[in-house]
């Protein structure tokens, strides 16, 4: 449902027949999220405090923000994690030092936020990609007293159903 909600823009944006545009990342960021399977609970419970909220999309790029502010609402569940971590990696035979666990910790964090700051690149490119497909038609369009003109087959299907909408509309009214 909430992947639903932040991809809605996007979607809507999708259907207006602009041309795609081709983000490039000019600064990737890698980071590592390597853990042993003992402490797969903590980091799940974690990750789970960090998704499980409502986004608010306002049509302006602040999933960042959003995100980063995740961060902070689950700041006790991140201490929370890192101690029951930290003891359940006492007695494992796969060694972390406290130092490693934060490291941990803190990367799945950076990663949240990339991922909003993701999200909020993608917006901008569907917003100026529906920009520049929208200049380019008023560029495109005539200007002044545009005429149509229609085949007589056209005005006559026209006029025959204005007619027999009229005759439908007497008959109910009766």
């Amino acid at each position: 449902m909430i992947l639903a909600t932040l991809l809605a823009p996007i979607a809507l944006l999708q259907l207006g027949g602009e041309a795609a545009v081709a983000v490039k990342n000019d600064n990737p960021e890698t980071w590592s999220v390597e853990y042993p399977r003992a402490i797969q609970g903590q980091v799940a419970d974690y990750r789970r405090c960090l998704q499980v909220t409502d986004r608010r999309i306002a049509g302006k790029a602040d999933f960042e923000s959003q995100h980063a502010a995740d961060l902070t609402r689950c700041a006790a569940q991140k201490a929370k994690s890192i101690t029951e971590a930290n003891e359940i990696l006492v007695n494992a035979k796969t060694k972390l030092t406290p130092a490693e666990v934060d490291t941990l910790f803190d990367n799945i964090g950076k990663i949240h936020v990339a991922r909003g700051r993701d999200l909020d690149q993608q917006f901008m490119a569907r917003v100026n990609g529906a920009q520049a497909a929208s200049d380019a038609y008023e560029a495109g369009r005539p200007k002044g007293l545009v005429l149509e003109l229609r085949d007589a087959s056209v005005v006559k299907a026209r006029t025959d159903a204005a007619a027999e909408a009229a005759a439908n509309k007497d008959k109910d009214g009766e």
